[in-house]
């Protein structure tokens, strides 16, 4: 699935449940490709579906993927545990963070 989908602001439940599986996938081939290469195991948690109203668990393991992502691949992150989901350039702004760290992902581990 296009990393694209990880920037644009999901209108509708429809474009939410795509971006949650469109992120969801991005952690397991980044996931599984990182162990392929070094053979590091890394946390791996249920991120989709979720709740936008009810994100607390969700962002704090999130972002525990992350961490340990970028701690493996040599990208500086960004704290992406504070997020109201319904606060339209406070999630522009996350959404962009997010992405960039998906994108340096797939473009360190070569994912098309």
């Amino acid at each position: 699935m296009s990393l694209i989908v990880l920037y644009e602001p999901p209108k509708t439940q429809a474009d939410l449940n795509v971006w949650s599986f469109a992120n969801a996938s991005q952690h397991r081939d980044i996931n599984r490709v990182i162990f392929e290469t070094t053979g590091d195991i890394l946390p791996d948690f249920v991120l989709d579906p979720f709740d936008p109203n009810d994100m607390n668990s969700w962002l704090y393991q999130h972002q525990m993927m992350h961490n340990a992502q970028n701690a493996v691949l040599g990208i500086a992150g960004f704290n992406l545990t504070e997020l109201d989901w319904s606060n339209e350039a406070e999630l522009a702004t996350w959404l962009w963070n997010h992405g960039q760290e998906h994108y340096q992902a797939a473009q360190i581990l070569e994912l098309g």
